[in-house]
Formats: structure tokens, sequence, C-alpha cells
């Protein structure tokens, strides 16, 4: 099994205004998710992206919840009246979602899917793709699969203008319960591998993919931080915008 990352929901109110400090990270328009109540922005720094989400119709979004197909998608957020801006999951790719969910069937999961999406762009024209979700019965959101209607290089080609060429993602930092079992649980559902480990935290890796999970033993779970290398900037830089940490780190040359 080889996934890859490939985004990260950052909950805000108000999507009309994401103008990142510095104009470090441009959004374009994404569109509508019309059966969720959702619609987005996104952010490319390459096939890696932020998916900046809001909620058009909370009404919508928490009956979506309500359904077997939504009860463990993002709609599932709003359940709650008062949802806190900030990292909500992180998403990973595959080209096989049907053999994913084969392997994860043999763990004591809630698995959702293959779940058929799409959404329509601002020029009309509309994008495809399916969705698998897993559940462990945790607080945190377990990273959910997607598989896009399109190859790599087809998105690639056809999204490179967007770019972010002086960007890249290296990391992202998760709080767990459990270090060691969420450690155990994500090399096993996911085919990461240990790079690294310390008393405080452990560093999974992809097999075909930088970027890094760094988890941190919390007692509150979450999504706190998203490290970027620049080639743009002369210092490391810190930047908490929206609910969320943004770590810049100065970079000569991108990897």
């Amino acid at each position: 099994m080889n996934l890859k990352f490939d985004h990260i929901i950052h909950y805000v109110d108000g999507i009309e205004s994401i103008e990142f400090p510095h104009q470090y990270i441009q959004a374009i328009q994404g569109g509508k998710h019309t059966q969720l109540g959702t619609y987005n922005q996104l952010s490319y720094i390459d096939l890696h992206y932020i998916e900046w989400i809001d909620v058009f119709d909370a009404a919508l979004a928490r009956s979506y919840a309500q359904t077997e197909e939504g009860r463990l998608s993002f709609a599932n957020t709003f359940k709650d009246e008062h949802v806190q801006e900030g990292f909500k999951r992180i998403c990973l790719r595959t080209q096989n979602i049907d053999s994913v969910k084969t392997h994860l069937e043999q763990f004591d999961l809630d698995i959702v899917g293959p779940i058929e999406m799409s959404r329509t762009k601002p020029d009309g024209t509309t994008i495809q793709w399916q969705l698998l979700y897993l559940d462990d019965k945790q607080e945190l959101n377990s990273p959910f699969i997607i598989q896009w209607g399109e190859s790599d290089e087809e998105r690639e080609a056809s999204l490179e203008d967007n770019f972010h060429y002086n960007l890249s993602i290296d990391e992202v930092t998760i709080q767990v319960g459990n270090l060691q079992e969420s450690s155990q649980n994500w090399q096993s559902w996911y085919g990461l591998k240990e790079i690294e480990k310390s008393e405080d935290d452990v560093k999974l890796g992809f097999k075909e993919d930088d970027v890094v999970i760094k988890l941190i033993e919390d007692a509150k779970e979450k999504y706190t931080t998203l490290s970027l290398s620049s080639t743009n900037i002369k210092k490391d830089t810190r930047i908490l915008y929206k609910g969320a940490c943004y770590e810049f780190k100065a970079n000569s040359h991108k990897h």
C-alpha cells in the first residue's frame, strides 16, 4: 500500500477573507460541495495543498452528517453549534482506494466508503473523486483517504499554474492521547514507517512522499501545526492564523 499526503483541512469562519499574513500563502477559489453545505478555497503548494473550508448551510451540513455516508465526513464537524477555527483533519492519497479499504477491514475500525464525490468549479467544470473514512472511536478525526478521478500527472498539468514554487510542506504536527498506540496504529493502517522517535514524539514517513507526520502525546487530541520550507524568507517564522499554527523555515532551495 502506497499512500501519499494529499491535503490538510483548515476550517475558517468566513472563507471570503483568506488573507494570509505577509501573503506567504495565496488561495484560489475552489467551489461548493452542494450536498455537504460547505465550500472551499485552495492553496496548492504543489500537489500537496491546504483546503480552507467553511459552511454555507450549517443545517444542510448537520443533515448530511446524519446519513450513512456523511456520518464520518467533515460535515460531522458541525454537529456542534460552536466550531473552533483551525486544522480539522488530513487526507492521504491513493491510486487504488478499494485495496486500501480491503487492507483497513482487517482492523477494528468503523469504515465508510468509498463514496463518489464531485464539486463544480467556478468555470462550470466538474471535479470527481472518491473518499474513504475510518474511525477508531478516539477524539481525533483519523486521516481519511482520497482517490482522484485523474492521475497525479494529469492533475499536476492542470494545477501547476497555482503552485507555490517557493514553498514545500515538510511536516504536520498532531497531538494524540496515546503516542505509542497511535504510532503503531498509523503504521499498520496507513503503511507509514517510523523515521525518528523520542520520549516526547514520533516522526512517521511515507514510502514515496517527503511529508513527515509528527505525533506528540497530549490529552487534547488535535491537528496543531503545518511546517513549510520557504525560499523567500530570511529567518524562521511562526504564524498563528485562524486557529492554526503555520511554521515557515528558511531554505535556500526547495527540496
